[in-house]
């Protein structure tokens, strides 16, 4: 408890110390206190000579004052002391008087400024206690006298750190005091009493110097802020600037000049001065928006009129540069005409700023050729030609195919020297009056003067699909890159910047469809196919938020039994004006859209609903797209379907297809792996359409494999589907795997897949796919076995 209470104490009491030595401070940040208080210690470093002179003074006047005194062995030795401190003061003064003033200082500097003033005013108080008994009244007035002076003195010396006058003064108070109370008369209280007002007033006016200098210092501070900015800017005019005074007479005689005209000129004042200006500018032969520089110039002289910014092109030392002209006609009291007075500038630099940033503007860093904006200024003056000429054009719209995985392989570096080269070639390729320009990521547009003839627009396009066609050498290694075009011809599709824009756009995106590496023209079928697209996918969203989709079922029946074992989950969309919607038309688009995930999802937890009622032999197969299965949502969205329908793992089939498989990411055999654990099964889609099949048999593990139907609708005439078809089902069958068949329409079909070996089949002969109403009266029809299937 004891030592609680002493640790309390002293934290307080080091509390109160350190706030007395920020007297002055109190509202001041920590920065600004260093600053403030580096001042204030120099404030004091300045005056700290005629501080020691004093103390020389003093010390030598009351060593003669006490000579013979009784107590003179004791002052000699206090001003002995007195007198050291003096010295090394002094020598040490000396030493650092040419050392710069500290831009900081902290709180030790503060602390060493009121130790030297506890001990300096100690060795004075100590005066007073030794020798002002035994003292005559002469000895006694010298000592008031050097009492109350070194108190003002050094209170006021000490003004700027407020703790060290305060020290002082205390210090020499108590020293009076005790001198004072071993004298019994009322004239030692009276004197005493004195000294603290006059204490107290030396203390109260160090504040007020101390605040006072705070306040001056801050604005200095803030005047060096402000004049360093003015001299950083008065600086940089200095160094970028080149305004120059000139004058002339009423003939046109220079009359004077600034002395960086003659700077400009590299000639001395002598040599021009009383000439006429427009043989003195050293125009150059090269004029200024079309106009020669001396004609103009000597007309606005002529003119005797004020001008401004009347720029001349002039040659100095074998080097051009740009001069800005302003000035003011000048007449006397009766309207005669005196000359000129103006100002010149060389705005050379200002020139060539401009035209970088207006090149900066207009123009892709990357690439160096024109941006959007540049595009957009073209479009402009190719209509204005158009509108006023009837020169045709054209607008080549290109995206680079296989950029995505070249910046994959290679990185951002290497996908940006791709970028880089390809620009290279287009600039290389297209026409001196065409406009190239990087409107996107991989995206370029040409605007092509194409003639009289659109077909111009196809053979800059051939050109650039064959160049393309080969790889491109790059640092990083060889890269294979293919471009799909977009072509929109004016006047034929539009001459508005905008509707050409989203022709070949429409134009890209149909050339892309049909397989990239090709070009498109835009024709009025694409811009209805993409007023459908749009209306599709507004009203695909709709029929999301409003659950307006429908599943349709269709069976898959064991090839031996004959008995329905599962069934394929398969979307439907039936829109009230537009009709039965195709999932090959919405599903597209539903995938670029990202809509797919959502649609996924309520197909997977529909489907678990609905199979939950049938049978519990009987598997539920749904599809996954790629954004679905890539999706880190998949494998809750799984677990979650199943437990709130209680429906069994095993009773789950998910089918993917072998597109998504040549994803070269992690996440796809990690993602197959989780979802086999959880008990399900894994099919393999349409196999045999993609590529490398076999390779990812052997990499990833899969419950079934389904043949497309494209291998089963010619089973019957074609021997090499044939032996296609056998060969996956032994091979399946040799890994482990059933094998379901899609597309089976005819008995013959059946048959033959039956004799093969063939596990399941799926196709209209088993069934189409039903509601899901149809769907259960079909399974209560056909509980045993499908009747269509016997012969």
């Amino acid at each position: 408890m004891e030592r609680k209470f002493l640790a309390r104490v002293a934290a307080a009491m080091a509390s109160m110390f350190d706030r007395f030595l920020r007297l002055g401070e109190g509202d001041q940040t920590a920065a600004e206190a260093d600053r403030i208080r580096a001042i204030r210690l120099s404030v004091l470093a300045t005056s700290t000579p005629w501080m020691m002179v004093a103390n020389l003074c003093n010390a030598t006047l009351t060593i003669f004052a006490f000579h013979g005194s009784p107590s003179a062995s004791a002052v000699y030795v206090i001003c002995g002391l007195i007198l050291a401190i003096v010295l090394y003061t002094s020598l040490s003064w000396w030493r650092h008087r040419t050392r710069g003033a500290r831009e900081r200082a902290s709180l030790r500097g503060t602390i060493r400024t009121v130790i030297y003033a506890a001990i300096l005013s100690s060795l004075w108080a100590a005066l007073d206690v030794v020798a002002y008994h035994s003292a005559d009244e002469t000895q006694r007035m010298v000592l008031i006298a050097l009492t109350v002076g070194m108190a003002g003195g050094g209170g006021f010396a000490l003004a700027t750190i407020p703790p060290a006058s305060i020290v002082f003064c205390g210090t020499v108070a108590i020293g009076a005091a005790i001198a004072l109370s071993r004298d019994p008369s009322m004239v030692g209280a009276y004197l005493f009493i004195l000294y603290l007002v006059f204490a107290a007033i030396i203390v109260r006016s160090s504040l007020a110097v101390c605040r006072s200098l705070t306040e001056r210092v801050r604005a200095k501070i803030a005047a060096d802020e402000q004049r360093d900015v003015i001299n950083l800017l008065l600086n940089d005019f200095e160094e970028n600037a080149a305004d120059w005074l000139w004058g002339v007479d009423s003939d046109f005689n220079l009359e004077r000049a600034s002395v960086r005209f003659y700077d400009q000129l590299q000639v001395p004042e002598g040599m021009v001065l009383g000439r006429p200006i427009t043989t003195i500018m050293p125009f150059s032969s090269v004029g200024v928006d079309g106009l020669d520089c001396r004609d103009n110039f000597t007309s606005s002289l002529q003119s005797r009129q004020s001008f401004r910014d009347q720029d001349i092109c002039v040659e100095l030392g074998g080097e051009l540069a740009i001069w800005s002209l302003t000035a003011k006609a000048i007449y006397d009291e009766q309207g005669n005409f005196k000359g000129y007075r103006g100002v010149g500038r060389d705005v050379t630099a200002s020139r060539e700023s401009r035209l970088r940033i207006e090149h900066m503007a207009r123009h892709d860093p990357l690439t160096e050729v024109g941006n959007r904006v540049l595009l957009s200024e073209d479009f402009e003056r190719a209509v204005s030609r158009y509108e006023r000429f009837g020169d045709p054009f054209s607008v080549l719209l290109l995206d680079l195919d296989r950029f995505k995985q070249i910046n994959d392989n290679f990185g951002h570096t290497g996908g940006d020297e791709l970028l880089r080269t390809v620009a290279s070639i287009l600039s290389q390729l297209r026409g001196e009056a065409d406009t190239l320009a990087r409107i996107g990521g991989d995206e370029f547009a040409i605007l092509h003067a194409s003639g009289d003839d659109p077909q111009s627009a196809a053979s800059l396009a051939s050109r650039i699909i064959e160049k393309f066609a080969r790889p491109l050498n790059l640092r990083c290694g060889s890269a294979h890159v293919g471009v799909s075009i977009g072509i929109a011809c004016a006047p034929i599709d539009g001459t508005d910047p905008d509707q050409l824009m989203r022709n070949a756009d429409l134009a890209l995106y149909r050339a892309k469809t049909d397989g990239r590496n090709r070009y498109r023209f835009f024709d009025s079928s694409l811009d209805a196919a993409a007023r459908r697209r749009n209306l599709i996918e507004q009203e695909l969203a709709i029929a999301i938020a409003e659950e307006s989709l429908s599943i349709n079922y269709q069976p898959l029946v064991d090839a031996q039994s004959r008995r329905v074992v599962c069934a394929e989950a398969l979307l439907r969309w039936k829109h009230p004006t537009l009709g039965s919607v195709s999932p090959a038309e919405f599903i597209p688009i539903a995938e670029e859209s990202g809509q797919i995930g959502a649609i996924g999802s309520w197909v997977l937890r529909k489907a678990c609903a609905d199979a939950i009622r049938w049978p519990d032999d009987i598997r539920i197969a749904v599809n996954l797209s790629s954004r679905q299965f890539l999706s880190p949502g998949l494998l809750p969205l799984v677990e979650t379907a199943l437990k709130q329908n209680a429906l069994p793992a095993h009773r789950l089939e998910l089918e993917v297809t072998e597109s998504l498989l040549m994803e070269t990411n992690i996440g796809v055999e990690e993602t197959l792996a989780s979802l086999t654990k959880l008990g399900l099964r894994i099919a393999l889609d349409d196999f045999g359409t993609g590529f490398s099949s076999l390779s990812y048999l052997r990499r990833y593990r899969f419950d079934k494999l389904k043949i497309d139907q494209s291998f089963i609708s010619d089973l019957e005439t074609n021997s090499d589907s044939r032996a296609i078809v056998e060969s996956v089902i032994r091979l399946a069958r040799d890994l482990g795997m059933s094998v379901a068949a899609e597309g089976v329409e005819t008995k013959g079909q059946f048959e033959l897949l039956r004799q093969m070996g063939c596990g399941e089949i799926q196709g209209f002969l088993a069934g189409r796919p039903m509601p899901i109403d149809q769907f259960e009266d079909y399974l209560r029809q056909n509980s045993t076995s499908v009747q269509r299937l016997y012969a």
